[in-house]
């Protein structure tokens, strides 16, 4: 068993990494913890990347516009931010641009 916890600014805000994280895990192991303002997951990690819940998280932060937020599995924690175009990715997206 994995317990993820990511913290949010408000219920408001949380709705969209809470459908994110549903979609990978089960809407019944994810649910908003109001007293801490963090989304929770409790789940079985066998079958789930840790690279998916980062790009979940990731993606949230773009949609909503929120700089970081603290994802937190098992006794580690990580402040994760929306996701940048660094020089070699910036170029390759360029030409993925040019070439379509």
């Amino acid at each position: 068993m994995v317990e993820i916890r990511v913290a949010a600014p408000d219920v408001a805000e949380a709705d969209g990494l809470l459908a994110r994280l549903g979609a990978l895990f089960g809407r019944s192991s994810v649910f908003f913890d109001e007293a801490r303002n963090e989304i929770r997951v409790r789940s079985e990690w066998e079958s789930r990347s840790v690279v998916a819940v980062i790009e979940a998280v990731q993606s949230w932060l773009a949609a909503v516009g929120v700089d970081s937020a603290k994802l937190s599995m098992g006794d580690r924690s990580y402040t994760l931010t929306e996701p940048t175009l660094g020089p070699q990715n910036a170029q390759a997206a360029a030409g993925a641009g040019r070439a379509a």
